[in-house]
């Protein structure tokens, strides 16, 4: 038999990082589209509940985007639900915000700067900057960052406008 007193040291564990690690986690937003939408690369605006989705039990996974911001999917995953709403299946989707490209007044568009955005007074859908004057998935008065501004662009009705890429700014 040993007697000899015991050694007891105390050890205090460091935690360690994983091989590769950055210290940064990714977030991924998932919701449910209807599965004919859901494709990669497809994008949509996000309207809101509609009283369908009451009884629905995953409302809060679908339900989940900021209301009148456009969205896109990036990655379609095997899992469905049913769906009252679309009247077949949904299906769970990965999505990033995803704003359009939009015209600028050129004295406001400057790289960095944040502003509420102003749509332009214009009804001539057969012009070729109709789209950019009149973006989905940005509403008047929504608050964007511009990120970049684009060329300069030729308006009919004499506006002095750029084409410009920006960012939600909630």
């Amino acid at each position: 038999m040993n007697l000899s007193p015991r050694i007891s040291r105390r050890v205090t564990l460091k935690p360690r990082r994983a091989i590769g690690w950055d210290g940064a986690s990714a977030v991924v937003e998932i919701t449910l589209v209807g599965e004919r939408q859901a494709q990669v690369g497809h994008e949509f605006v996000y309207r809101g509940p509609q009283p369908e989705c009451r009884p629905c039990k995953v409302r809060a996974a679908c339900l989940n985007q900021v209301l009148g911001h456009r969205y896109r999917i990036k990655k379609v995953r095997d899992v469905t639900h049913p769906c009252l709403l679309n009247e077949e299946r949904a299906r769970v989707v990965e999505v990033e915000l995803a704003p359009p490209e939009a015209s600028l007044p050129s004295r406001a568009a400057i790289e960095g700067a944040v502003l509420s955005y102003e749509k332009i007074v214009c009804s001539n859908a057969a012009c070729p900057n109709f789209r950019l004057c009149h973006p989905i998935g940005i509403e008047a008065g929504m608050r964007v960052r511009v990120q970049e501004v684009g060329a300069e662009l030729e308006c009919p009705l004499g506006y002095s406008l750029v084409s410009a890429t920006v960012a939600y700014d909630d």
